[in-house]
């Protein structure tokens, strides 16, 4: 299982994140897009994504994570088909919207994560962390910027969507849960798991938002998933701006995403060691410390540095927040609690970012961006640590009860 879902995760994400750099002037001279245009799909996907959480989680229960995921595929495949006969620019962003962002939600992170606690209850942070592991935002890169002078965009396209066709007798295989088939989670019988089972309790959908151990995940969540959105947005023009080359800056921008491959698995084994509050808390706490590099007066090898160590928390933040969420509310409320924080979450992903390009116009500089999202990872940490204790005041509850 915990394969499938590495393969569906990275067919999910990869494709699209990795070849729109490439094909990004075959959209811009094919269909006349301007640049400002031709930046809105992403941002679509991720408005998609957002919006389709609650209803993904929704879905796994009634649907089955199999039909969840097969249903992705198929959505994907028939987008990059659609794509490729796509008549102009606003047919792009309708498909990009309305195809691709809902296809990469439905075959993404939430029914993958869901199907790993499922199987899991110990171990979850190194079995999440494989399968967060973005080894195809690496590779498809080089694979669409090889083959376009070869097939054109169409082809690519077409190749794209034969490729998500393909993984589709891969996902029938999938088994939600490890009951289906007379078998128990691994680790079923150990204390993890049984904190684990006296801290779990139904919570109906709208009773999550006055609980306050939610609201503090979702607070976390937001202002450090949203500070990750800003590093993406902003790392090249704030390094340029501070002397170093274009180059000098897309090479800091692609250690960043490498590196979250190692920091998935990181922050993984953290979070199966100490708790994902814990990893959670570490994480903001070392973000908030070196994001300062980026406005101080460094050379460029400590630049590296700070790339490497910013990519890493950013690659192994959502594997830490799945741990945490599942102690928190068990694996029978995963998907809905993690659907509906991702629909929560929207307002900073696509808040934060504008916000630090208003600071760095009315300073003349990004200093006030960078120490507002500095201020943003100790908030966050803060909420963590409140989560933490509540994961603590549970099971010392449990243990106490269980003694009498």
């Amino acid at each position: 299982m915990v394969a499938i879902a590495f393969i569906a995760q990275n067919l999910a994400v990869g494709p699209t994140y990795g070849a729109f750099g490439p094909l990004l002037h075959e959209f811009e001279r094919t269909y006349g897009m301007s640049r400002a245009m031709v930046s809105l799909p992403l941002s679509l996907v991720v408005l998609a994504g957002g919006l389709m959480a609650p209803i993904i989680g929704a879905l796994i229960g009634r649907l089955t994570i199999r039909y969840t995921l097969m249903l992705g595929a198929v959505l994907l495949a028939a987008g990059y088909v659609a794509l490729a006969l796509a008549p102009s620019g606003i047919a792009v962003l309708a498909i990009y919207g309305l195809m691709i962002g809902p296809g990469i939600a439905m075959m993404g992170m939430l029914p993958n994560a869901t199907l790993v606690t499922n199987w899991y209850a110990e171990r979850q942070g190194v079995m999440l962390g494989i399968v967060n592991m973005p080894l195809m935002v690496m590779a498809v890169p080089l694979a669409t910027a090889w083959a376009l002078p070869y097939l054109g965009l169409k082809g690519v396209l077409i190749a794209l969507a034969a490729l998500h066709a393909a993984i589709l007798p891969l996902l029938w295989l999938v088994i939600d849960r490890p009951e289906a088939i007379g078998e128990r989670p691994y680790g079923a019988d150990g204390p993890i798991a049984a904190a684990q089972a006296a801290a779990a309790r139904p919570v109906p959908m709208l009773s999550l938002l006055a609980m306050p151990v939610f609201l503090l995940t979702v607070v976390g969540s937001g202002l450090a998933v949203g500070a990750g959105v800003t590093k993406m947005v902003h790392l090249v023009p704030l390094v340029t701006e501070r002397g170093w080359t274009l180059e000098q800056a897309a090479l800091l921008s692609a250690i960043s995403g490498g590196t979250g491959i190692a920091g998935s698995l990181l922050f993984g084994w953290l979070a199966d060691r100490f708790g994902g509050g814990a990893a959670l808390i570490l994480n903001c706490v070392v973000q908030a410390a070196v994001w300062m590099i980026l406005i101080l007066p460094v050379g460029y090898g400590v630049l590296i540095l700070d790339a490497v160590v910013i990519g890493m928390c950013g690659g192994g933040f959502i594997t830490a927040k799945s741990v945490l969420v599942n102690h928190l509310f068990g694996r029978a409320a995963f998907a809905r609690v993690m659907g509906l924080s991702g629909l929560l979450t929207v307002p900073f992903l696509f808040g934060m970012a504008p916000l630090a390009g208003w600071l760095r116009d009315v300073t003349g500089n990004y200093g006030l961006a960078v120490g507002a999202h500095m201020a943003g990872f100790a908030i966050a940490a803060a909420c963590f640590a409140l989560a933490a204790f509540a994961i603590g005041r549970e099971r010392r509850g449990a243990g106490a009860a269980e003694a009498v």
